[in-house]
């Protein structure tokens, strides 16, 4: 139980200190765009799945507009922005517009490479 208890933390942790908002002068933070062969509500859906399976410290809020696009929002646990995308229809799948408001560890396109995997 406490090393449950300890790991949570830790992950917690370590995702709070890398979720540093773009409010901090546009420092942090940047903007992608992703193709994608699905619908834009399947992009965005696979987006905020991919977001969540990253980090269990990690919530998706996915909204499908009237005007055929489909807006996710990747918030810590805590509250804190992560990420967000917008997909909208392009062809027969959809294009993305994703910002990650994070500073990764590694290069960011592996971030982006993971929440987008399948996508």
């Amino acid at each position: 139980m406490m090393r449950k208890i300890v790991a949570c933390m830790a992950v917690l942790s370590i995702v709070a200190g890398c979720a540093q908002a773009q409010r901090q002068g546009g420092a942090y933070g940047s903007t992608h765009t992703h193709r994608s062969q699905l619908s834009p509500e399947k992009a965005a859906r696979c987006f905020a799945r991919n977001a969540e399976e990253h980090s269990s410290a990690l919530a998706s809020e996915v909204v499908t507009g009237g005007d055929g696009r489909t807006a996710v929002t990747v918030r810590v646990k805590n509250g804190v922005t992560y990420a967000t995308g917008d997909f909208r229809r392009a062809g027969a799948g959809s294009t993305g517009t994703i910002t990650l408001m994070v500073v990764s560890s590694g290069r960011r396109s592996d971030l982006l490479d993971a929440l987008t995997e399948g996508c």
